[in-house]
C-alpha cells in the first residue's frame, strides 16, 4: 500500500532516514564500483555484530520511528537467511506501520526463505536489480541472474507479503539496440512495479568494462541512440501510469521512492557499514570502504575510519539546488530562501539566466524546473551551478 510522508525530521535536528551498506555480494558485477566483495561466513557474521553495535551509538541521532530504511549494497540478500534477518531485527525496533523499508535485492539470491525474512522483519519494499530481460546482455553485465529469475523473484516477494517493489534497468549497453531495450521495459512493466529505475550504464575506471572500453573490445551507445532509449523510457511508462518524478526514476502515485527523496531534497540522513555516507548539521561524513577495519573499530567501541566535509554557503547552496533540480518537481522557492535567506535565481544568476534564455530552465513564482525535453542532459546545468557557487 501507498506510505504516507511525516512531518520533516529536520525540525527536529534529528534523521529520519537510515542507510545500511552491506558490502557483500556473490561476485561482482562488470560495471560496478560501488564498494562490495565476497566475504566468508565469519566475515560475515562479525560484519552484522558490528552493524548492531554501530546502530546502538547512532541511536540517539534518530527521530524514530523512522520514515525511512534502506538497506543496500553490494547485495543484502547474499547474507544467509539467519544473519539477514538478525540484520533486519535490529533495524525492526526503528520502524512503524509507516516507515519505508527497503532492502536491495539480487534476482538469484530470493527464494521464499528470504522473502519470509523479509517481510517477517518489517520489510514493507524490495528493489530488485533486474537490470534487463534479455540474457545475453545480463551475461555482458556479468549479473549472476536470469530473467525467469527476476520474474520468480517477484512473485516469490508478493507472495511473502513485500508488495512494494521497484525494479532496476539498465540502457546502453555493449551490444544493446533500441528494440531490445524496449522489449526489457515492455517486460518490467509487465510485472506491475510500483517504481521503476533506468539509468544509463556509466563506464567507471577500474571496472572490467570499462578496461574493455579502454581496450576496443566493446563500444559505448552512440549519444543520439541513447536519447531514443530515453525517451522510450518516458513514453512507456507514462502508459504505464507511472510518473517520472526524477530524472531516471518513475512511480505510481504515492511510491515515489521516499529514501532517496530525502537524499534528493539534501535533508538529514544516517549511514551505518563501511563506505556508508551521513549527513548531518551540514556535515557529510564517509565511513572508509574497508570492511575489516570497519568491523574492528567498531566491535573495539572506536569511530569507524571517515572522512568528513562541512557544507557551507554557497556550496550547500549550490548542491541542495543540484539535487533538487533532479526531480521534475525542482525547487520551492520559498522553501528554499526561508533555509538560506536567499532566492535561487537571485542567488546564481548567471546560470538561471543563461539556461532560462535557452529554455532548460522554467521559473514560476513558486518552482524552478529543468524543462522537460532537457531532463537527458541535465547534468551540464547542474555543473554549470556548481561551478558559480
Amino acid at each position: 500500500m501507498s506510505l504516507c510522508k511525516r512531518k520533516p525530521s529536520e525540525l527536529s535536528g534529528l534523521a529520519g532516514a537510515l542507510y545500511v551498506h552491506v558490502p557483500v555480494c556473490l561476485s561482482k558485477c562488470r560495471y560496478c564500483d560501488f564498494y562490495s566483495i565476497p566475504v566468508s561466513a565469519d566475515q560475515a557474521r562479525r560484519f552484522v555484530q558490528a552493524v548492531r553495535t554501530e546502530l546502538e551509538t547512532c541511536n540517539p541521532l534518530l527521530a524514530k520511528p523512522l520514515d525511512s530504511i534502506y538497506v543496500g549494497g553490494g547485495t543484502p540478500t547474499a547474507l544467509d537467511g539467519l544473519l539477514l534477518g538478525e540484520l533486519l531485527g535490529a533495524l525492526k525496533p526503528l520502524a512503524d506501520g509507516q516507515t519505508e523499508f527497503t532492502v536491495e535485492a539480487n534476482p538469484g539470491t530470493v527464494d521464499e526463505r528470504k522473502a519470509d525474512v523479509l517481510a517477517g522483519a518489517g520489510v514493507n519494499r524490495a528493489s530488485l536489480g533486474a537490470q534487463s530481460f534479455h540474457p545475453d546482455e545480463l551475461r555482458r553485465l556479468g549479473r549472476i541472474h536470469t530473467p525467469d529469475q527476476a520474474r520468480q523473484a517477484v512473485a516469490v516477494l508478493r507472495r511473502a507479503g513485500v508488495g512494494n517493489l521497484s525494479l532496476d534497468l539498465m540502457y546502453a549497453l555493449p551490444g544493446q539496440t533500441l528494440e531490445t531495450w524496449i522489449d526489457s521495459l515492455r517486460q518490467a512493466l509487465d510485472l506491475q512495479p510500483q517504481h521503476l529505475s533506468c539509468y544509463a550504464l556509466s563506464f567507471e575506471p577500474g571496472t572490467p568494462l570499462h578496461e574493455d572500453l579502454a581496450a576496443g573490445k566493446v563500444r559505448e551507445m552512440d549519444e543520439d541512440l541513447q536519447r531514443e532509449c530515453y525517451d522510450a523510457a518516458r513514453r512507456l511508462t507514462a502508459e504505464a501510469d507511472l510518473v517520472q518524478y526524477e530524472i531516471s526514476n518513475f512511480a505510481r502515485a504515492g511510491f515515489a521512492c521516499r529514501h532517496n527523496l530525502t537524499y534528493w531534497r539534501n535533508e538529514p540522513y544516517v549511514g551505518v557499514g563501511p563506505a556508508a555516507a551521513s549527513y548531518l548539521d551540514g556535515v557529510r561524513r564517509t565511513h572508509a570502504a574497508d570492511i575489516s577495519a570497519y568491523v574492528e573499530a567498531i566491535l573495539a567501541g572506536r569511530p569507524c575510519p571517515a572522512d568528513s566535509e562541512r557544507l557551507t554557503g554557497r556550496y550547500e547552496m549550490a548542491e541542495t539546488l543540484m539535487l533538487a533540480l533532479r526531480l521534475t518537481a525542482g525547487v520551492d522557492r520559498a522553501a528554499f530562501a526561508a533555509r538560506f535567506g536567499s532566492d535561487p535565481a537571485e542567488a546564481f544568476p548567471r546560470s538561471f539566466a543563461r539556461y532560462r534564455s535557452l529554455g532548460a530552465v522554467q521559473l514560476t513564482p513558486a518552482r524552478i524546473t529543468i524543462a522537460p525535453d532537457f531532463l537527458f542532459v541535465v547534468n551540464e546545468v547542474l555543473a554549470d551551478l556548481l561551478a558559480e557557487a
